[in-house]
């Protein structure tokens, strides 16, 4: 089992999911996670709900998981050893929450974990995570899962982005925000669009064994666009801004 797990799909699903891992990582009468025996001592005090070594992060403030919550909840308890058992176990539910700042804080730790720590990570959808996160994670879907966008006018602006965004220069950029002023009142569109553009420029990285900084930049303007728009920022705004980086992003040679 990969110690950074990020699993997506339908809540209630993985939530279950996550559970049982947690609990079959420090389970002591079997060294396959995938089934706790449930009788241990280490699984029956994790289905009290009081295990000493399985921590639930969750956001302090109203905006998504924080870099506080990251260092409070993950890094200052992975600096001891676990206290009972084998592994630290930490489950992080709405993980798409974790805004840009927190996943780089956390991007060390999971890069270069203690042999104790295990990360499962909880979301409707991998597009909110980083890259940089996602190479080091092991992504598993679980049916139910959020359904693919069919609106075709959405998927030809992404790939239309996509295609020739390195190709703008900035008024080009300030100009294309016509393309998404359309979908301004209707935000679940706008955020289905941002998440299709994301989809896409994931799909260059990818592809590439070392890809470019630019094309990094372009996925994380994205993530701090749905972040602005999660807190009812200027939509404008986030967007154009988001459309100028893009902008920035050069096509490999």
């Amino acid at each position: 089992m990969s110690h950074a797990q990020i699993l997506v799909g339908d809540a209630e699903q993985t939530r279950a999911r996550a559970l049982v891992l947690a609990k079959g990582v420090n389970c002591l009468n079997t060294a396959d996670s995938q089934q706790p025996c449930d009788t241990c001592i280490s699984c029956k005090v994790f289905e009290s709900g009081n295990h000493p070594d399985t921590f639930y992060v969750a956001r302090t403030k109203q905006v998504g998981i924080g870099v506080d919550d990251i260092r409070d909840q993950i890094i200052a308890p992975m600096s001891t050893k676990p206290f009972s058992y084998n592994y630290k176990v930490f489950i992080i539910d709405k993980a798409d929450t974790l805004t840009p700042a927190a996943q780089s804080a956390l991007l060390k730790t999971i890069e270069e974990p203690a042999p104790y720590g295990v990360f499962l990570f909880i979301a409707p959808h991998e597009h909110n995570f980083l890259p940089t996160v996602l190479s080091r994670c092991h992504l598993t879907k679980i049916a139910g899962g959020t359904s693919t966008c069919e609106n075709p006018q959405l998927h030809e602006i992404a790939q239309e982005v996509v295609d020739n965004a390195h190709n703008w220069d900035i008024l080009a950029a300030f100009a294309y925000y016509k393309k998404f002023e359309q979908y301004k009142e209707s935000k679940e569109n706008l955020i289905k669009l941002l998440d299709l553009i994301y989809n896409a420029f994931g799909e260059k990285i990818a592809a590439s064994h070392s890809p470019n900084e630019s094309l990094i930049n372009a996925v994380s303007a994205i993530t701090h666009a749905k972040s602005i728009l999660a807190r009812n920022g200027n939509t404008q705004l986030a967007i154009e801004m988001m459309l100028v980086e893009f902008c920035n992003h050069k096509e490999a040679t």
